[in-house]
């Protein structure tokens, strides 16, 4: 085996990296989720499905109401992430260049179907798709963090 060229080492440690902002991403808006219901009602759902389910009962609550559809829409959108977030987190990355310096990463992930049974899932992208994805939820992060932000200031939730 010969030693990755300076590209491919670059597109490596940028795909590292913006794994890391996915996930990490991914990762705020769960523990806002699980704090809100902490807070209110004194569980911690573990699984990211029980979180959100957890928030909408909150966003039917007397007072609570009015970020019902911010709520909704957040909880939604956390899903559309799931897939992506899975890959991240515990897939296994190759990078595959041409001699025109055209690349293709790819994720390699087992799904459990049932006991004893597994599917091998791959995902393909290049940087400049990680690039769009980790812009993107960066953005849906930071539109969680000022809803919370203003749910907490509202009903002076804060501790």
């Amino acid at each position: 085996m010969r030693e990755p060229s300076q590209l491919q080492k670059s597109l490596v440690d940028e795909a590292i990296y913006l794994r890391g902002r996915i996930v990490s991403s991914y990762s705020q808006v769960e523990f806002l989720l699980a704090d809100i219901s902490v807070k209110l009602d004194l569980r911690f759902p573990y699984l990211i499905k029980d979180r959100i389910k957890a928030v909408k009962r909150i966003a039917e609550r007397p007072g609570y109401e009015v970020y019902k559809e911010d709520l909704d829409r957040l909880c939604e959108e956390l899903l559309e992430y799931d897939e992506l977030r899975h890959f991240m987190a515990h897939g296994f990355l190759t990078l595959t260049t041409d001699r025109k310096d055209n690349h293709q990463f790819e994720f390699l992930l087992y799904q459990r179907k049932a006991e004893g049974v597994f599917t091998l899932l791959s995902a393909r992208t290049t940087i400049s798709s990680l690039r769009e994805a980790a812009e993107h939820i960066t953005e849906y992060v930071s539109n969680a963090v000022k809803l919370f932000e203003r749910i907490y200031r509202e009903q002076k939730l804060e501790t």
